[in-house]
């Protein structure tokens, strides 16, 4: 029987949404911030928290959410 998301300790399940962050900031950096692609983001503020930061940590925790609820 595969293992459930629901059923893994919330310690494992908080290390997955803040190893879904740390991916999410990494590639700001590397990609977002080095590169053009900064000026094409509207409301992007480099180096500081912005609109893209806010909607990243809520998809993050909506993907959480709903890993915990799915059957």
């Amino acid at each position: 029987m595969p293992l459930r998301f629901r059923d893994l300790p919330l310690s494992v399940q908080i290390a997955f949404a803040l190893t879904l962050l740390n991916s999410w900031i990494l590639f700001e950096e590397t990609i977002v911030d080095r590169t053009a692609l900064r000026h094409i983001l509207p409301n992007y503020g480099a180096g500081v928290a912005c609109v893209w930061d806010a909607g990243a940590v809520l998809v993050i925790i909506g993907l959480v959410i709903l890993l915990r609820r799915r059957r």
